[in-house]
């Protein structure tokens, strides 16, 4: 018995024992709970309408022992002489089966026994849309995945799938190469669905997280897919951008070239996405890519730059690299007639934040112009920007840049330093730790 409905019981301590009911819980789930084998063993024979007993939350007692992986308890459970085997299906409050649990849980062998006793559980789905193959996929228990494919029951129709979640999405997330060619083999039908309510594809799936290997076999199974976009008009290759993922990026360039084609529903290419996003490194190697020139001066549906999107959401790092860079034309202007520092001097009116304070700068330094058909008010930034001269800007900005590599060359050389310094006193123990 529970210890706390005993003492309840004994001491006669009556809220303490309504408490302690409350759960619901039969004394086969409280044998199960504390693993006591031999007791689980005589009510299973004896009382065996317990087994498919529910507490308050709808777990059976076969739900306790899979969500605790104690194969030797599920055995027993699942083999009661109770005599509907429909509980094998039974689902708790949040629509888990004991196979649910036990895959959740990652209990392997559990799951194992539980498919070999109920085999038409493929598709069995719980409140978060999770079917028993969703899980095993996102575990990466393969043989198991290959099990459940090879039940007729999952071999449901795609528009039933529909309203799951993707087993494809949960390989990829999982990052379970051979679970996905095991998908493919079984139903190619399901890569050709939404992963997820963003309207994203398999592919977009893998390029979120960087998935490089998984990305190479969607590519060379479904090319398409790198032609598709969700819900918010990405295509693969711009998810792949906002998330700074350069190898993913290189891998769809080499195998779809013109990928470097696809824009944005606002007309914007990689390089403006991944300005947006404020991936420096990415914007930086992509710079170095030959094919992508052309890119670097188009313009998006309101004609800004990736420059010009750089200053706009005050990525330092980005605007440095880009104006460093030759093929970058610091006089294009936008649609508004402004250019990359007139967008920053205009946000240098207010209060402006450091990063933009730097971003400013870094355009200053670059000698990036302004537009000659722009006429700014005499405030205190633009008097300040008139009046600095070029090398001032540059010493200043220098001055930075000096700060900075001191701190990291002391920081660096900290790492390196014997405790209590060295002993220079004394020729003949120069160099030796004090």
């Amino acid at each position: 018995m529970d210890p706390d409905l005993y003492r309840a019981t004994t001491e006669g301590d009556i809220l303490e024992f309504i408490r302690a009911m409350e759960g619901k819980n039969t004394v086969l789930h409280i044998a199960t709970s504390y693993g006591h084998y031999e007791i689980v063993k005589l009510l299973c024979k004896d009382l065996p309408f317990f087994v498919a007993e529910k507490n308050s939350k709808g777990n059976t007692p076969l739900h306790i022992a899979s969500r605790a992986g104690d194969w030797l308890l599920v055995i027993l459970l699942a083999n009661s002489d109770y005599r509907d085997s429909d509980f094998l299906a039974e689902e708790n409050e949040v629509g888990n089966t004991a196979l649910h649990e036990a895959l959740a849980y990652r209990h392997e062998k559990v799951a194992r026994i539980l498919i070999d006793k109920n085999r038409n559980m493929s598709y069995s789905v719980n409140k978060e849309g999770k079917s028993v193959l969703y899980l095993a996929a996102e575990a990466g228990y393969a043989c198991l995945v290959k099990l459940l494919m090879e039940n007729p029951a999952g071999n449901c129709s795609a528009k039933g799938r529909l309203r799951h979640k993707s087993p494809v999405h949960a390989a990829i997330l999982g990052r379970n190469t051979e679970v996905l060619k095991i998908l493919w083999e079984k139903d190619q039908s399901s890569f050709h669905l939404r992963c997820d309510e963003e309207g994203r594809n398999a592919l977009h799936c893998a390029a979120s997280i960087g998935y490089l290997e998984g990305v190479d076999f969607l590519l060379s199974k479904i090319c398409a897919a790198a032609y598709q976009r969700d819900k918010n008009g990405l295509f693969p290759i711009h998810i792949a951008s906002s998330k700074g993922h350069l190898d993913v990026i290189q891998e769809m360039l080499h195998q779809c070239p013109d990928s470097r084609e696809l824009l944005t529903l606002q007309g914007q290419n990689i390089f403006h996405v991944a300005a947006k996003s404020g991936k420096a490194e990415a914007v930086s190697c992509m710079l170095k890519m030959p094919e992508l020139a052309k890119l670097v001066n188009e313009g998006d549906d309101v004609g800004n730059t990736p420059l010009h999107i750089a200053t706009i959401f005050a990525h330092p790092k980005i605007v440095r690299a880009l104006t460093w860079d030759e093929r970058v034309n610091l006089e294009l202007e936008n649609n508004d007639r402004l250019t990359a520092l007139d967008i920053a001097e205009e946000y240098m009116e207010t209060m402006a934040s450091f990063q933009k304070r730097l971003t400013w700068m870094a355009l200053r330094v670059a000698g990036a112009p302004r537009s000659p058909n722009k006429k700014f008010p005499k405030t205190r930034s633009s008097r300040v920007g008139e009046h600095c001269e070029m090398a001032n800007c540059k010493e200043k900005a220098n001055v930075v840049l000096l700060v900075a590599t001191l701190v990291a060359a002391v920081t660096f050389n900290a790492g390196f330093t014997i405790p209590g310094g060295y002993n220079n006193s004394n020729p003949d123990k120069a160099s030796q730790p004090c």
